[in-house]
């Protein structure tokens, strides 16, 4: 039921601006999740007790999956915008962002993984008929905004599936569609009717908040059960990394009040962080726009899903171990997931590839340079060797073969 507050989606425009809010705030929330595993301790450092670093490790799995998960998200909203005439939307405001910002109602911070975090999450991710109290941080809402949670909005494009003219809603080649052959994502639907947009969107709404018989495997289970875990085992499983941490002040295309780090190298490690995982987006945004039988699209949703598990992760876990600098004693760095301006490839594939090769040449080469800097951890020097691999993989061009 629609009220005043909350008319219903009756355009195509409408539609688009929703769905890509929602990419937005999938993607948001998967930098969040990622946030708080990379803060977990799992690794002997003569912190943590062998029982309790089993735990730790375990909590810290279930955050990447879920993160992972967050990731399907924005890839299927992607989908659903190519679906009826838009196109892969991955930029997102920098972190953080108030309560207000969204109709969530709660903020979007980037925080070691603690009690008071994960009750933040179970808000993003809060069922549409729980009962549990609204976590005492955030304000609480005082009247109907568009939506109030994830599954909210996501009600709102499914009943827009529902009532928009199918006929001439779904305007986008079939063949543009990403499915599990071209993108490693196995539960990802192709959107080409009525009945797929809906299954889509009922993919994101039950591995969200889960269905009214059964929230144990969804996000909200999965958080809900973790954040009892963690109560009842009685210690601190984080680094002490600090909240909201960036490698610089973008000015006006900053976030609301981030802490800016003041370790030099510390921040060249978050700057190598932020580019390596924005050309990961790019390149698969390039994929979900193109063809599917284009052999680069392929190519680049290869090397994106591969960035994800075998360099973005080490870094961003590496950085939780490097000092924030002098303004915050005791206290290490994180990645910050920094945007820069919404810069796509050229449709070209020739000019595309070019891109992509010379950035990732770049970013290989400041990769090294770090890695043989004393500061430099295992860690680091790890994902940096994957950097290089990777990029030895991609010709410069088609008629070559990898490096």
């Amino acid at each position: 039921m629609s009220s005043p507050h909350r008319p219903p989606i009756r355009t195509r425009s409408q539609l688009l601006s929703a769905l890509t809010e929602a990419c937005e705030l999938e993607h948001g929330l998967a930098c969040s999740y990622l946030f708080a595993a990379f803060s977990i301790r799992d690794q002997e450092d003569g912190v943590l007790d062998p029982a309790s670093l089993v735990a730790a490790r375990k909590w810290a799995g279930q955050l990447y999956i879920i993160a992972a998960q967050e990731m399907l998200h924005l890839a299927q909203v992607w989908n659903l915008l190519v679906a009826i005439g838009g196109t892969p939307y991955y930029l997102r405001p920098n972190f953080p962002q108030k309560a207000r910002y969204y109709p969530l109602n709660v903020p979007l911070e980037l925080d070691r993984f603690e009690a008071r975090t994960l009750q933040r999450f179970l808000a993003y991710e809060r069922p549409r008929t729980t009962t549990l109290p609204w976590p005492a941080f955030a304000p609480p809402p005082t009247t109907p905004g568009a939506y109030e949670t994830v599954g909210d909005l996501y009600e709102r494009v499914a009943a827009a599936f529902r009532t928009l003219p199918e006929h001439g809603l779904f305007v986008a080649d079939a063949a543009r569609q990403t499915g599990p052959a071209l993108a490693d994502f196995p539960d990802i639907v192709r959107v080409i009717d009525r009945t797929s947009a809906l299954r889509a969107v009922d993919l994101l709404t039950v591995q969200g908040e889960g269905i009214t018989t059964d929230r144990t495997d969804c996000h909200f289970g999965l958080f809900y059960r973790t954040l009892e875990e963690l109560v009842s085992a009685g210690f601190d499983p984080a680094r002490p990394v600090l909240s909201n941490p960036a490698a610089k002040d973008r000015g006006d295309y900053s976030a609301a009040s981030p802490n800016v780090v003041g370790d030099e190298y510390t921040a060249q490690v978050m700057d190598l962080f932020d580019d390596v995982y924005q050309l990961m987006l790019r390149a698969l945004s390039y994929a979900f726009t193109t063809p599917s039988s284009e052999g680069l699209a392929r190519e680049f949703s290869r090397i994106a899903i591969a960035l994800m598990p075998v360099v973005v992760k080490p870094l961003g876990e590496a950085i939780t171990e490097l000092p924030a600098g002098e303004r915050y004693p005791g206290k290490t760095a994180g990645p910050a997931f920094g945007m820069a301006r919404h810069v796509l490839l050229p449709d070209a594939p020739r000019a595309a590839r070019v891109v992509v090769h010379e950035r990732l040449r770049e970013l290989t080469e400041e990769g090294a340079r770090l890695a043989v800097d004393p500061r430099a951890t295992p860690r680091l020097r790890r994902a940096v060797r994957n950097l290089d691999r990777l990029f030895a993989t991609m010709p410069a061009n088609a008629e070559e073969g990898p490096r």
